[in-house]
């Protein structure tokens, strides 16, 4: 069956109890005492009947835990059962009985004394109406009893009042280094050292900048005439298009423009033109340096450049320096920051946690590409990257706490912060070591007054008329503006009597 456990406190009474009882859903319920023997609560019989009234009235079934003895005899003579455990209790059947109630039986009737009737019967009309006069003044007396009863509780408890307060006060302002470390298992108000966390997250983008730099591209081939010598003595054509080489380690190669003969005797030699395979600066050579011919004329025909070969040429046009891959990396790289702290931001961060931008770190980089490398032709260059940044969250409440507390050690005893003065503000990061530990500025001001105990202004002004509660406060207490009171009914002479019935309402508190 269906049980609903009520834990009792120290301070509960029978009133409260009841009112507990009100909340119950359960046909069973358990009332459990506090363990601490020095609380002795319900121990008169008469609040275990009044308990167990509410609980049949509500159809329940009614059980206590508890080891007081007095509440265990008053217990076990109503019938209500008793467990020193909860679980005592869920190990065996137990219901309430009822209330026991004395059945007082109707008296018989006896004869009337006979001298008693003839007594009677001597009443004269005299006493009537004298017995009819004293319950008239009976009836009046009792009348302005209650009439004077309902004064008097009506002038206690139908006036309220409610005060305002302002405190006199003075703003303080606090300036303090903190430090957040990922590493720390708990936080160190006192020493200004507070904890963190790391939180990492993964992002790619792109970037591109026009390049700065320059490359000599080749443009114009470098020409000129070689000459032809006939080895044999038989007559030798050289084709267009013949391979004619410098003879260094790195030889520079020419063809020839045209169709030639050698004539048909040992020496005969005819000049040809020539342009160099590759253009640019390299295919100008002095004189005498084009020596070799290549393929199947190498060892028929010999050749020699008796001029320098001329007209080789460059163009300088754009091409990618190491400053542009320097300045592509770091542009992306700050998109990269930005785009991490957003997601961090919107994702990974708990309520009121920050990163500070100069704690974010490139972790992993996982893709790293360039459209160009340095010294290649290129008019834009482009970086692609794919990487894992990282940062520490810091917990901007715990650092409002080290704040806080080097706010309240600036007040004296007597004294509180009212809280819609409260300012917080980060400051500037001072640096992040090489163990991530960051230290950075948190400011915080507030506005401190004068403490005010509410119930010892109850105290002060209550019964009181409203020009003695005014001067009182004025002279008791130290505020900025002359404190407001507001009594209903408005038209009440004096402040209630009962404290309960005064709200001391404080400006800046809760």
């Amino acid at each position: 069956m269906k049980e609903q456990i009520i834990h009792l406190e120290p301070h509960d009474d029978i009133v409260s109890v009841r009112d507990k009882l009100g909340w119950i859903r359960a046909p069973r319920v358990l009332l459990v005492f506090p363990e601490d023997k020095s609380h002795k609560i319900l121990q008169d019989r008469l609040d275990l009947v009044l308990l167990q009234r509410e609980v049949i009235r509500r159809k329940s079934q009614l059980a206590l835990i508890t080891r007081d003895p007095i509440v265990i005899d008053h217990a076990r003579d109503l019938g209500i059962p008793t467990f020193r455990t909860v679980d005592a209790s869920q190990n065996k059947y137990w219901r309430t009985i009822s209330e026991k109630q004395p059945i007082v039986r109707e008296a018989q009737p006896v004869s009337l004394d006979q001298e008693l009737a003839e007594a009677g019967s001597r009443l004269t009309k005299q006493n009537r109406e004298r017995l009819a006069k004293v319950q008239r003044i009976l009836g009046i007396i009792l009348l302005t009893i209650l009439l004077v009863t309902l004064l008097t509780s009506a002038y206690i408890v139908i006036p309220r009042a409610t005060i305002y307060l302002d405190p006199a006060g003075n703003q303080v302002t606090v300036t303090t280094t903190i430090t957040a470390n990922p590493s720390a298992a708990d936080s160190n108000i006192e020493h200004a050292q507070i904890g963190a966390r790391f939180v990492g997250v993964e992002v790619a983008s792109s970037a591109s900048v026009e390049t700065t730099g320059t490359a000599a591209l080749p443009t114009e081939s470098s020409r000129g005439i070689v000459v032809f010598t006939n080895l044999i003595p038989e007559q030798v054509t050289i084709p267009k298009g013949t391979i004619v080489r410098t003879s260094a380690a790195q030889p520079v190669r020419f063809e020839t423009l045209v169709d030639a003969t050698l004539p048909g005797r040992v020496g005969g030699n005819v000049e040809v033109p020539i342009i160099a395979v590759e253009p640019g600066f390299t295919g100008n050579v002095p004189s005498e340096r084009i020596n070799e011919v290549e393929g199947s004329l190498a060892g028929r025909v010999g050749v020699i450049n008796t001029e320098p070969t001329r007209g080789g040429n460059v163009t300088d046009i754009q091409a990618v320096s190491e400053a542009d891959i320097s300045r592509v990396r770091g542009i992306l790289l700050q998109q990269l920051h930005q785009r991490a702290l957003a997601e961090m931001q919107s994702d990974l961060l708990f309520e009121q946690e920050f990163v500070p931008v100069e704690t974010l770190i490139v972790a992993i980089i996982h893709s790293e590409i360039y459209s160009s490398n340095v010294g290649q032709a290129a008019d834009e260059l482009r970086l692609t990257m794919r990487v894992t940044i990282q940062g520490t969250a810091i917990d901007e409440r715990l650092a409002r706490e080290v704040v806080y507390d080097e706010l309240a050690g600036k007040m004296g005893m007597g004294y509180v912060i009212t809280s819609d003065t409260l300012i917080f503000r980060r400051g500037d990061v001072l640096g992040v070591d090489d163990e991530r530990r960051v230290t950075f500025i948190m400011q915080g001001s507030g506005e401190v007054v004068t403490a005010i105990d509410p119930s010892s202004v109850q105290e002060l002004v209550r019964g009181v008329s409203l020009r003695e509660a005014s001067l009182r406060l004025d002279r008791e207490l130290a505020l900025d503006t002359p404190p407001e009171i507001d009594i209903r009914p408005s038209f009440w002479p004096t402040l209630p009597y009962l404290s309960k019935r005064i709200v001391i309402r404080i400006a800046g508190q809760l």
